[in-house]
Parts: structure tokens; C-alpha cells; sequence
């Protein structure tokens, strides 16, 4: 009986250990598999972009080889005006006068984004029908949320629980 129990004992402790074993290999083989998933790919992005915009708005291929290239050079705009933004200093979450100079430079930058954004789509306009260009702009909008979404969708790293009544 003591032979049973301990052979039972024994088998309960190694069990475990190879089952981690395999886990750690499992992780090893698909380490490289998901770093390629977390990864953002602009080309890939701007390709699928494209994609669906001809798609959706049902775009000749005469409209949009006179389209896509305002529309980067736009998007370029855009980044240009986001990336100056002023920093968000974590003492402006203390001091009025710096949140509210914060707040200001923000308001400023979104403002100057969506000017930019009337005027190509003015500019768009000249190249295609109004109507394609608002599908273009609902196009736009629905591509980015459904990004967004899968983005959010992938598995993240587990995080440690959190205690609240623990400090």
C-alpha cells in the first residue's frame, strides 16, 4: 500500500513539472509568432486602407489614382500637425495654469487638423463625385474603428490582480 502512494505521489509531483516543460516550449515556438502579430505594419495598414476605401467607395481605378495621392499627402499633413504637440507635462495634472495651456495646444491642434481636412476635401471633390467622397470619409471612419477593435481584441499580457484594499 505505501508502494502505491508513493508511486502515486511521485507520479502527482512529475506530472506538473512536465506539463510546464511543454508550456515553456509551446512559448518558445510561438514567441516570434506573436511578436509578428503585435507589431504595427504601416505599409500593410496603408495597403488595407486603400483596400477598402476603392471598395467602399466604389472607386475607378481613374479616381483613385487621382485620389490616393492627395489623400497621402494629407494623411502626412495630418501626422505633422498631431506630432507637434506639446507635451503633456504630468504637472499640468496639478496646475491649472499648465493643464489649461495643455488644453489649449490640444483644442489648437485639433482645430488644425480638421481645417486641413476641409481643405482636401474641397480638393477631393475637384477629382470625384461629392457622393464618393463622402463615402470615402465614412469609409475611413469604419476602417479605423474596426482596427481599432481588432487591435483591442488580441490577447494581452495577463495582468497581476489588482487589491484594493492593499497598499
Amino acid at each position: 500500500m505505501k508502494y502505491i502512494l508513493t508511486l502515486f505521489l511521485a507520479l502527482a509531483m512529475v506530472i506538473p513539472i512536465t506539463a510546464q516543460n511543454n508550456d515553456q516550449k509551446q512559448d518558445e515556438r510561438t514567441e516570434g509568432h506573436k511578436e509578428e502579430q503585435k507589431k504595427f505594419d504601416p505599409e500593410r495598414y496603408q495597403r488595407e486602407l486603400e483596400a477598402f476605401i476603392c471598395r467602399e467607395a466604389c472607386l475607378t481605378k481613374q479616381e483613385a489614382q487621382a485620389f490616393f495621392p492627395l489623400y497621402r499627402q494629407m494623411q502626412q499633413k495630418q501626422r505633422a500637425i498631431y506630432m507637434k504637440k506639446k507635451v503633456f507635462d504630468k504637472a499640468a495634472l496639478c496646475d491649472n495654469k499648465a493643464a489649461e495651456a495643455v488644453i489649449t495646444a490640444y483644442d489648437e491642434r485639433e482645430l488644425a487638423i480638421k481645417k486641413l481636412q476641409q481643405q482636401y476635401h474641397k480638393q477631393f471633390i475637384k477629382v470625384m463625385p461629392a457622393t464618393k467622397v463622402l463615402k470615402f470619409i465614412h469609409a475611413e471612419e469604419r476602417f479605423n474603428r474596426n482596427m481599432m477593435r481588432n487591435f483591442s481584441k488580441r490577447p494581452q499580457q495577463p495582468q497581476p490582480p489588482h487589491h484594493p484594499n492593499k497598499k
